[in-house]
């Protein structure tokens, strides 16, 4: 394992009391805490669940959400993902590049890169989206025509825990996700996909796996 971010500010455990919105998270202690992840997170964020939370200078709230437990901490703060991307990626890296009226994360000469994090693991294995996603998708489908175009594609797909063993796109959540991952990578998309761990208040990179063994 080997450091790729540090957590700043103090950082301590609460439980869930409520989810009132898809960006706040209620604590039995009646604080409200903005939870950056717009996904379901029903495995992880329920009443009686343990969470970390940190000071969150600034905001509407004055804590947000750091991770929720899952048998193990899983990190559920999505600002955390291109940071971390980025440490795997050169100096010359640009950021935030535009494709016509959209963005994506990152250019590295000829390749454009997107970056998904992902929180559910079922069985071993990784599963990304854990709710439909039309941007995630629209965000394959540039990369397939950025491909056509002449330049290379890579998807990085973190996933903020380290007890996946495999990854596959979540067919049953978003079947149109699916299909079109499955397209990009019949057309050339490079895939990559890390697991990290969260131990004290650091992230750590764990290791790299790859795509599960199924009939498609």
């Amino acid at each position: 394992m080997r450091p790729v971010l540090k957590i700043e500010g103090e950082v301590w455990e609460e439980r869930v009391a409520g989810r009132p919105n898809r960006f706040v998270v209620l604590t039995e202690g009646g604080r409200p805490c903005h939870l950056h992840d717009p996904g379901r997170l029903k495995e992880l964020i329920y009443p009686g669940n343990r969470i970390l939370v940190r000071e969150s200078v600034g905001k509407k709230t004055d804590c947000s959400v750091l991770a929720a437990w899952n048998g193990l901490w899983v990190v559920v703060d999505s600002r955390f993902h291109n940071p971390i991307a980025r440490t795997f990626l050169p100096d010359n890296v640009e950021a935030e590049v535009r494709i016509g009226k959209s963005r994506i994360d990152f250019r590295v000469k000829d390749i454009y890169v997107e970056v998904k994090g992902c929180s559910l693991v079922r069985d071993g294995v990784a599963l990304f989206p854990d709710a439909p996603t039309t941007r995630g998708e629209k965000h394959l489908r540039e990369l397939i025509e950025v491909m056509r175009e002449g330049f290379r594609a890579l998807l990085m797909v973190l996933v903020m825990r380290p007890d996946a063993k495999c990854f596959l796109p979540n067919e049953v959540t978003d079947p149109k996700f699916s299909r079109t991952f499955w397209k990009a990578l019949d057309a050339g998309m490079k895939l990559r996909v890390m697991t990290f761990s969260l131990i004290g208040k650091e992230i750590f990179y764990v290791q790299d796996i790859g795509l599960c063994q199924e009939v498609r």
